[in-house]
């Protein structure tokens, strides 16, 4: 990996963070990795924020705040499966694929705009916002409710390799007793778009394992 891209991986990753040592003991092993995540999950009192990185054979787990926690390698799929559910909080191990229920599209910055608001809104405001910029009467009011009042919130930053060029995707999740919703976001400066569709954490759960448990091109060439 050259400079250029380690820059660029430092940035996307953990762009609040300057000089921390578990962080750079995470982009120094990034040179042989083909996929990685990091997650930052919280439920309450329950909070995580860790790195994954996906190689051949294995998935490195490394803690990035709390250091008294041991890294840890998962090698069997049921290993995977069990840290993507213990990760994000979920113990229902059973799941229904994700629902028919229409995407919420919009500009990412109008987006990130309200999402900075949401505080100084009323929930009747903030659906009325949502709802003018995604032109859906039905489901903006549901999204509005749970950015207004999540009990969980989570992000994913996820980087995978293909052909010598990494490429950038940033997802959340928000969740309150109404329900949960998955918001994929565009990873580069040029582009300006947002996906929201309605996600139960079990779907979310299985969505992560499913990508962890990718094989790489060198493995799966076809």
């Amino acid at each position: 990996m050259n400079n250029n891209d380690m820059i660029h991986l430092a940035h996307f990753l953990f762009p609040e963070t300057s000089g921390n040592q578990e962080v750079e003991g995470v982009l120094q092993k990034a040179a042989s990795a083909d996929r990685i995540c990091r997650l930052k999950f919280s439920e309450g009192e329950y909070t995580q924020d860790l790195c994954l990185q996906v190689f051949k054979d294995t998935v490195l787990l490394s803690h990035l705040k709390d250091t008294d926690v041991f890294n840890r390698e998962l090698k069997t799929p049921e290993e995977i499966k069990r840290a993507s559910f213990y990760l994000l909080n979920c113990f229902q191990l059973t799941y229904s694929s994700p629902s028919d229920s229409p995407a919420l599209l919009m500009s990412r910055r109008k987006y990130e705009e309200l999402q900075e608001q949401t505080d100084a809104y009323t929930l009747y405001l903030l659906t009325e916002r949502l709802t003018a910029e995604t032109g859906d009467v039905v489901n903006s009011p549901q999204l509005a409710n749970v950015m207004k009042c999540p009990t969980a919130e989570g992000e994913l930053k996820l980087c995978s390799l293909h052909e010598g060029t990494w490429s950038f995707q940033r997802a959340s999740y928000m969740e309150n007793s109404s329900g949960g919703w998955l918001v994929r976001v565009s990873g580069e400066a040029a582009e300006d778009w947002m996906i929201a569709v309605p996600l139960t954490r079990p779907q979310l759960c299985s969505i992560f394992y499913r990508w962890l448990l990718q094989r790489s091109e060198a493995s799966n060439p076809e």
